[in-house]
């Protein structure tokens, strides 16, 4: 079985070697992937759009109240001396409102308040972008572990088959083990093709986020046993407050009460003026014309509009609330389960694992030596590669629920811009 142990251990070594040896475009680091997506991301290109529109609307919202040029003719098309236009008398005349509420204020107010929301939505975004990037590069990462799980897998059943065919040829063992453990083979076959087009599809995945359906890499550079300390929950509770969700939801508030304002300004009063000269056709003279026009029941008809605006005021407020209490709750729920996967990752890694290598390698020379049959040295085989795959979906949990907490906490903002590489390694 020394054979056996060495063959792995050379494999391993080859494992190695060929990922030293690839190539930097057949490899991408997490930066890499950051910075790709923040820049060519389809959802954030569109926040450039969105925010063109808003300007646009600001721009509208500063204009005063439009002045019309007025021209009226009376005393036209009458009958005696006012037959025809010889009696007509024309007034030209300039007419406009003055708004007395702030109405020009409560627009302003709405639009920036909106831009706010609009920046606390493309915040809410990036950090969303940044977050489903992390889970698909340590997916990325997992799959590359289990393929390299899968291989070792192979390469087990491939030296059991190598010595049971030995065995049978000097007839010492039964055919039907042969046969059992040829199977075994075949079904690794299948494991390590799945293991590769699980490989090949999460990098589709990865580099979907910056819109390449044909990515030039073919393996992510990372460990994914490297695994941050756990702080206390009170640190990510201090934190919580930062939440991108929270700052949305307080801009949606406020965005409530701009537009409650603006409800308001647009029931106060509106002077309406109007000047010109008026050409009197009798004495052929002309005179100054002013005029000015006072809105009745403005108020009572902006009363709607009003309370619209204050129970949407108060439903937004009422959400805010809410989604904190939610978000607590949920905190720790993450936090635990990032404790829970942290503590078996280490448990599976350093007491568990060990254990079941030093009773493999007993098992293997044990059925060198004729003492154990090829079904227990499979067996153990198995409970061996298992583990692992525990292992790797436990480190796998332990980097999605950081990554979880660090976006409920808004942990990685300060390092994430287009502008430069995220320092983020899972």
């Amino acid at each position: 079985m020394a054979g056996i142990v060495m063959k792995i251990l050379l494999s391993a070594l080859v494992l190695v070697t060929c990922a030293a040896c690839a190539s930097a475009q057949d490899e991408i680091t997490l930066g890499q992937a950051l910075r790709a997506s923040l820049q060519h991301n389809p959802q954030l290109t569109s926040y450039k759009i969105r925010r063109a529109e808003l300007a646009g609307e600001q721009t509208t919202a500063a204009l005063r109240p439009q002045t019309h040029l007025q021209l009226d003719a009376e005393n036209l098309a009458g009958s005696g001396d006012f037959k025809g236009v010889d009696g007509a008398e024309l007034t030209l005349s300039f007419a406009s409102i003055i708004e007395l509420g702030g109405q020009c204020d409560a627009r302003l107010g709405l639009v920036t308040a909106r831009q706010q929301a609009l920046d606390s939505e493309q915040r809410v975004a990036v950090l969303d972008l940044v977050a489903a990037v992390n889970y698909r590069f340590v997916a990325l990462l997992a799959a590359q572990e289990q393929l390299q799980l899968e291989q070792q897998a192979e390469q087990l059943a491939q030296g059991l088959v190598d010595s049971l065919t030995r065995r049978v040829q000097l007839g010492s063992t039964p055919q039907a083990e042969l046969m059992r453990a040829r199977a075994v083979l075949a079904r690794t076959a299948i494991a390590l093709e799945k293991a590769r087009q699980q490989v090949h599809e999460q990098a589709l995945l990865l580099s979907a986020y910056w819109g390449d359906p044909s990515p030039d890499f073919t393996r992510a550079r990372g460990d994914l046993w490297a695994l941050a300390n756990l702080e206390p929950l009170a640190h990510w509770q201090s934190r919580l407050a930062q939440n991108p969700d929270l700052a949305l939801l307080a801009d949606a508030t406020r965005l409530r009460v701009a537009e409650g304002r603006k409800a308001e300004s647009e029931g106060r009063l509106a002077l309406g003026w109007n000047a010109g000269i008026r050409q009197l056709q009798e004495s052929n003279d002309t005179a100054l014309v002013v005029g000015l026009s006072l809105p009745l029941a403005s108020g009572q008809r902006a009363s709607g509009a009003i309370k619209t605006a204050r129970a949407a005021q108060d439903a937004a407020q009422l959400a805010e609330d809410s989604t904190k209490l939610q978000l607590e709750t949920r905190l720790q729920q993450i936090w635990s389960a990032h404790q829970q996967a942290l503590s078996e990752t280490t448990r599976l890694r350093d007491s568990i694992l060990p254990l079941l290598q030093e009773a493999s390698r007993a098992t293997a020379n044990a059925f060198e030596q004729g003492r154990y049959s090829s079904l227990e040295l499979a067996m153990s085989q198995r409970e061996l590669l298992e583990t692992r795959a525990q292992l790797i979906g436990a480190a796998l949990r332990a980097h999605e629920t950081r990554i979880e907490l660090e976006r409920l906490t808004a942990a990685a903002q300060s390092t994430v811009t287009p502008a430069t590489e995220p320092e983020v390694t899972p």
